[in-house]
């Protein structure tokens, strides 16, 4: 009975060590999106208006970011305020004169007027981008 504690405790601590090591790893890591250089992007069309829709459709709505600087424009996130709304977007840095599409599921969970906001971190002096989906859902 000694013997199968003995063998528990050490299995435990030998877990216990492969978590804390794998933690350490992750969170050691160097973050280069706050030591990237600054660029600056252009949002030709940063407010998509999706008009009525139904409530069982889930349209896309594409936001086009162009990086306008002399530096790589790296997007770290895309920030939503519900989950009805779903960002997919390339995470490659995007090269200085090059665009970039975030594309934008909506999956409506209510009727009536909606206006969701979608937030575009990155390495630019204003580090967030707000961009604006908006819209009536009908039945």
């Amino acid at each position: 009975m000694k013997k199968n504690h003995s063998i528990l405790f050490i299995a435990l601590m030998i877990a216990s060590l492969g978590v804390i090591t794998t933690w350490f790893a992750f969170t050691t890591q160097p973050d280069n999106f706050s030591n990237a250089p600054l660029t600056t992007i252009e949002i030709p069309r940063d407010s998509i208006n999706l008009k009525t829709i139904r409530y069982d459709e889930q349209p896309l709505a594409i936001f086009t970011l162009k990086n306008t600087g002399t530096h790589p424009l790296l997007i770290k996130d895309v920030l939503t305020t519900c989950g009805c709304t779903n960002p997919q977007w390339e995470k490659r840095p995007v090269l200085p004169g090059q665009t970039r599409e975030i594309i934008v599921t909506f999956k409506p969970n209510s009727l009536g007027r909606f206006t969701k906001t979608i937030q575009v971190l990155c390495n630019t002096t204003l580090k967030l981008h707000d961009l604006k989906l908006e819209g009536f859902v009908t039945e």
